[in-house]
C-alpha cells in the first residue's frame, strides 16, 4: 500500500491541508491520519472516499499515489477549515457559496457565455505595507482604477461587477463573534468571488463588501480564500481599506467645506447628510468620522447611543429603505446573486438551453421568481408611470 500512503500524503500537501484539519473533516484523530500516510494503517472504502472529496480527486488518483493534478476539491470543506475553523451555524450558508461557484461555471459552459471573472489582482501589494495609510494609499488606487474620484459609490455590486468579482450573499449567522461577516474565494472557474453574511444589517453588508474587495485585491497573492473574522494585520489593513474606499478622506472632507461644516462635528444632522451623501448607514458613517478624527471619542459615544438616525434621515427629507427598519429576507432570494449569473440564466432560458422549471430548480429558485428574472411582471402589466414617461417624452418632442 505504499502508492496509497504516498498519495494521501502528496494530495493532502497538494490541498494545503493539515492532518488537524483532515481529522477534523473525517472525525477521526490525527494520529491516525499520520498512521495512514505513514502506511501503518489504511482507510476503509468510506474513508477513502470522502479523502478524496476533500482533496479534490479520484479514489483512483489516490490509490495511484496522487499523482493527479485535483480537479474539483471540497471547496466549502477548504472555507469551513480556513483561519481556525469557522461557527457550525455557518456551514449552510458556505456550502451554498460554493455550490453556486460550481452552478455558475456549470451554467457558463451550459450557455456558452464566458464570465470573465478576475483571476489575478492587477494591483501590486507586499505583505509589509500594511500599514494604515498603505490602505489608504491602496483605496485610492482603486477608486482611480474604476474612475470613481473621490464622491460617493452609488451602486457596490457595480463595482464588484466593474472589477470582475461575482458577488453572492448567505446567512451565515447573527452572532460575528462567532459567525464570518464575508468571505473571499478565488474559484478555479469563476475567478474572484465575495460572500457576503446576508444575516447582517444592511449597512454592514455594504461595508464587508468593501472589506472583502480588499482581499480580493491586495491579499489574494497569499492564497485562494480568505474568511473575514477575528483580528489581525489582515484584517485591520481589509477594515482600512473599506473604510477608505467607501468614505475617502478627501471626498468627505470637501463635501463637509462645501456644505459649510465645522472640521470637528458635534450635529447628528452634519453626520447623516453626509452618511445619505455617501451612501453608508450610520453606523459606518460615524466610526468613520471618528477614525479620521472628525468626531470626539466622547461625540462618538453620545450619538452612538442617543441618535434615532433613521428618524432623523426622514425628518431631513430622506428617502427609507424598508430594511434600515426590519431585514426582509424575502427580497434576498433573487437578488443574492450576480446580475451576471441572472443575466446568463435568462439567456440559458431564452436560449432554450433549460426549461423555466429546470433553470429555476438549477438556482434553487421558485417559479415566480424566475417570472421575475425573466422580466415577467407577475400581474401582467407595467406599472402606470412608464407610459406616462413615454407620452411625457414623446408630447415635449424629445423623440
Amino acid at each position: 500500500m505504499e502508492n496509497l500512503s504516498e498519495g494521501l500524503a502528496r494530495s493532502r500537501t497538494r490541498a494545503r491541508y493539515s492532518q488537524d484539519d483532515v481529522g477534523a473533516a473525517l472525525g477521526i484523530s490525527r494520529t491516525m491520519v499520520s498512521y495512514w500516510e505513514a502506511g501503518r494503517r489504511s482507510p476503509n472504502d468510506r474513508q477513502l472516499v470522502a479523502l478524496a472529496r476533500l482533496y479534490g480527486c479520484t479514489v483512483a488518483d489516490l490509490l495511484r499515489g496522487g499523482s493527479a493534478e485535483a480537479e474539483d476539491a471540497d471547496l466549502a470543506g477548504m472555507l469551513l477549515r480556513a483561519d481556525g475553523g469557522i461557527d457550525p451555524g455557518s456551514t449552510p450558508g458556505i456550502r451554498e457559496f460554493t455550490q453556486f461557484l460550481d452552478r455558475y461555471a456549470e451554467l457558463s459552459k451550459i450557455t456558452g457565455i464566458p464570465i470573465h471573472g478576475l483571476t489575478q489582482s492587477p494591483f501590486i501589494h507586499r505583505s509589509s505595507f500594511e500599514q494604515k495609510d498603505d490602505a489608504r494609499r491602496k483605496a485610492e488606487e482603486v477608486r482611480s482604477h474604476l474612475g470613481l474620484g473621490t464622491g460617493p459609490i452609488p451602486d457596490i455590486d457595480t463595482v464588484c461587477e466593474m472589477l470582475g468579482i461575482a458577488l453572492f450573499r448567505a446567512p451565515l449567522g447573527e452572532d460575528l463573534s462567532k459567525a464570518p461577516s464575508g468571505a473571499f474565494f478565488n474559484h478555479p472557474e469563476v475567478g474572484f468571488a465575495i460572500l457576503v453574511n446576508l444575516d447582517m444589517t444592511i449597512g454592514r453588508r455594504r461595508f464587508t463588501i468593501a472589506h472583502e474587495i480588499g482581499h480580493a485585491l491586495f491579499h489574494s497573492a497569499d492564497g485562494r480564500w480568505v474568511v473575514s473574522r477575528g483580528r489581525s494585520p489582515r484584517e485591520n489593513f481589509a477594515d482600512e481599506f473599506a473604510g477608505e474606499f467607501l468614505m475617502p478622506s478627501e471626498g468627505v472632507r470637501g463635501f463637509m467645506e462645501e456644505a459649510g461644516m465645522s472640521p470637528r462635528l458635534t450635529d447628528p444632522v452634519d453626520v447623516v447628510h453626509i452618511q445619505r451623501y455617501f451612501r453608508t448607514s450610520f453606523p459606518t458613517a460615524l466610526v468613520r468620522l471618528r477614525q479620521m478624527k472628525a468626531i470626539t471619542r466622547a461625540t462618538y459615544a453620545e450619538m452612538r447611543d442617543d441618535v434615532r438616525p433613521v428618524a432623523l434621515a426622514r425628518s431631513l427629507g430622506y428617502p427609507i429603505d424598508p430594511e434600515e427598519y426590519e431585514q426582509n429576507a424575502e427580497l434576498w432570494r433573487i437578488r443574492r446573486f450576480p446580475r451576471a449569473f441572472l443575466r446568463m440564466l435568462r439567456a440559458a432560458i431564452v436560449l432554450e438551453e433549460m426549461s423555466p422549471p429546470s433553470a429555476a430548480s438549477f438556482a434553487g429558485l421558485s417559479i415566480p421568481d424566475l417570472v421575475h428574472v425573466l422580466g415577467q411582471p407577475t400581474n401582467g402589466q407595467e406599472p402606470d408611470w412608464a407610459a406616462a414617461e413615454f407620452e411625457e417624452f414623446e408630447a415635449t418632442g424629445v423623440v
